[in-house]
């Protein structure tokens, strides 16, 4: 199961999720090309990688462009005639009551989720069917399936690309491209530090929560995202994995031993 020479565009690759899942697909031979709307942010990730000079790549692509999208995937594209894997992981959060959202702002999150997401894979289908056999991990999230206060926006966005997960993975699997989705939980990112930080999100509430009692590490979500992206899911499709510790199954009551031990 060899994926060396293997070509994979990331967006949102500056850092978190999309710059450790890029570091993963580097360790197996990849040549992979970080995409983000902060160029520089990318840049100095890239720079950052010992080691990989002739395989990592850099690039600032806005995800809500149309012509950003298309002159990037166009270039990735065109180095190798084919791209292996696509990840849309780029997105923003917008944590406000609901009756207080501005249209600008709702219509600006939605597009960078889910109309990336849509944008970078119409873009990268023609490199994604040369390749005869390649994968789409699209990033979405907890808030895809449950209710989350102050996020609706957010919960929308991830409800929507699950729904275009599963209708590209049936609609593009007669090409040799597989569609999927992770949905992680919380993760112990630059994003969340800052809700921690503020008080926006109370690390002791979530650990009676999550049944695994902690956050996950980036890496732990890359690595569900690198299988995903490998000939070891080569029967997988139109799916959304859940890494988030057990959030979205554990109704937990605040006891979790049987009485009377």
């Amino acid at each position: 199961m060899s994926t060396s020479g293997k070509v994979a565009l990331i967006t949102g690759a500056g850092r978190g999720i999309g710059a450790t899942m890029g570091g993963r697909l580097l360790e197996a031979g990849f040549e992979v090309h970080f995409a983000d709307a902060n160029g520089d942010r990318a840049s100095a990730h890239v720079a950052s990688l010992d080691g990989y000079e002739d395989r990592a790549f850099s690039w600032r692509m806005d995800v809500s462009s149309d012509d950003d999208v298309n002159s990037v995937v166009q270039a990735v594209g065109e180095r190798h005639g084919r791209l292996d894997v696509l990840v849309n992981n780029a997105g923003i959060t917008n944590q406000r009551p609901t009756q207080l959202i501005p249209t600008s702002e709702w219509n600006e999150l939605i597009d960078i989720h889910l109309g990336g997401t849509f944008r970078c894979s119409r873009a990268a289908f023609p490199f994604l069917r040369a390749a005869g056999s390649s994968a789409i991990i699209n990033v979405s999230s907890i808030a895809g399936q449950m209710g989350m206060p102050i996020r609706a926006s957010y919960c929308a966005a991830k409800a929507g690309i699950e729904g275009f997960t599963r209708s590209l993975a049936s609609e593009w699997a007669e090409f040799g491209i597989r569609v999927n989705a992770v949905a992680p939980g919380y993760v112990r990112t630059e994003l969340i530090q800052k809700d921690l930080a503020n008080g926006l999100v109370s690390e002791e509430q979530l650990s009676t929560r999550i049944s695994l009692k902690r956050l996950a590490d980036p890496a732990e979500i890359a690595e569900t995202m690198f299988f995903l992206a490998t000939a070891a899911s080569s029967y997988i499709t139109g799916q959304v994995v859940h890494v988030d510790g057990g959030l979205s199954i554990d109704f937990n009551p605040g006891r979790t031993e049987g009485i009377g031990h």
